[in-house]
């Protein structure tokens, strides 16, 4: 089986690369922004006419550099790739409206946001010196020095560099590695575990909880006075456009010490679990409908991409991350006898079933309940779950006793809470 891997370093491009760089940046900014526009143009006359859309020939990256010859001075294959994302861009956007979501057509590139551009290895144009630490990219004749002592064989398919607001610059490497993994077919019930999400707790069950780490709010007040800084300056002056890299590397620290828990969370998870069960969130959604959760689950950590790096990692080792519907009631069901409260309010932290009379914990009932749905989903995967009694006999294994649990207590001591009930 064949995956992709992506390895990212941090480049020191010299004064004559950055301009190199930057000059690319902007002309794939450039030849992005004027083939959207051709589209939307060309769209507002014709739409009437369905045929003549069809029919209709844009203009090509060959087309828009004999128009504008600056374009000839970047790699050409940075500017093809401009194509298949907008393309890429236009097939998300009328599979989103297929799907009755709204939005999400394709933008503008903004020159003030992160800048980035990707060119493909053809003829073995893109290159890595391993042992002096230097990647070649085409159009720039002189390699680039990096700092990452990783080494591979796999062949490039292609590189994605980018510059972020502080004036960072990075370069994305994709290979294509070979893996003999196959996906679990049988699982053992205690290495399956169900997670909800909440604000306070960013993952709750009934046997632990990863509590928020609030990476946001913790540099709130730093935030607040670099802001009041940058719209005090005159602007276009230099001092404004310091304060600007200032504010942008401490939202870099943020992202960066978020991405870093993140990965650190879900290796750990990845770890001890063959199958984690989550919720499949509309987290804009929860935002429209709660507006005071919105720093916690947009600014405090990503679900996005605690979701993609956990599917990524949990795919690598051959097992299985389930979502379950987000349409499915996990807090409204009781846990024990299966009855639906249809009055529970999203205020409601606890309540009692009246049915079974069993006090349930809003967010442990909800995970509970996951679980389970996710072991039907795996039963109909035709899955085998090997319950704990069917366990061989000489095999130690808990997932939750002491010594996982004081493992999990000793890796994440800041962001890990044992629950006693």
């Amino acid at each position: 089986m064949k995956m992709n891997k992506a390895i990212k370093v941090r480049l020191y491009p010299n004064q004559a690369q950055k301009e190199m760089l930057n000059k690319t940046f902007g002309c794939c900014r450039f030849i992005y922004n004027k083939m959207l526009e051709e589209r939307i143009n060309i769209y507002e006359e014709l739409k009437g006419d369905n045929q003549a859309l069809y029919e209709h020939r844009y203009k090509t990256e060959k087309e828009y550099k004999e128009e504008f010859e600056f374009l000839k001075e970047v790699d050409a294959k940075a500017l093809q790739s401009e194509w298949r994302h907008l393309k890429s861009a236009y097939t998300n956007f009328f599979r989103n409206l297929k799907k009755g979501m709204k939005g999400g057509f394709p933008k503008f590139k903004s020159r003030k946001l992160r800048q980035s551009y990707t060119t493909y290895n053809i003829n073995d144009n893109c290159k890595i010196d391993f042992k002096k630490r230097k990647p070649k990219l085409t159009k720039i004749k002189v390699w680039i020095h990096y700092r990452d002592d990783r080494e591979f064989d796999e062949e490039i398919k292609h590189i994605t560099v980018s510059r972020t607001r502080s004036g960072k610059y990075y370069a994305s490497i994709l290979i294509e590695i070979e893996s003999d993994i196959q996906p679990k077919q049988e699982i053992q019930e205690a290495k399956i575990i169900g997670f909800d999400m909440s604000a306070t707790n960013f993952l709750i069950t009934k046997r632990f909880k990863f509590t928020n780490p609030r990476f946001y709010r913790t540099e709130h007040h730093k935030l607040r006075k670099f802001h009041k800084e940058v719209n005090r300056r005159k602007r276009g002056s230099n001092n404004r456009n310091r304060s600007k890299i200032k504010l942008a590397r401490i939202y870099e620290k943020i992202n960066n010490r978020k991405r870093d828990w993140v990965h650190k969370i879900t290796h750990l998870l990845s770890e001890y679990f063959d199958c984690i069960i989550l919720e499949d969130l509309n987290i804009t959604g929860m935002q429209k409908f709660n507006s005071g959760i919105s720093k916690s689950v947009s600014l405090d950590f990503s679900w996005h991409q605690f979701v993609t790096i956990l599917k990524y990692k949990m795919e690598q080792k051959g097992k299985h991350l389930i979502l379950v519907d987000r349409y499915f009631p996990s807090s409204k069901l009781c846990s024990c006898c299966g009855y639906k409260n249809e009055n529970l309010e999203l205020n409601h932290r606890e309540w009692t079933c009246p049915q079974c009379h069993t006090h349930h914990h809003r967010d442990i009932n909800a995970s509970e309940n996951i679980e389970r749905e996710g072991k039907r989903i795996l039963r109909e995967n035709n899955i085998k779950i090997i319950s704990n009694n069917d366990t061989a006999v000489g095999t130690t294994f808990d997932a939750f006793g002491e010594d996982v649990r004081l493992s999990l207590g000793e890796q994440f001591s800041m962001n890990y809470e044992s629950i006693a009930l």
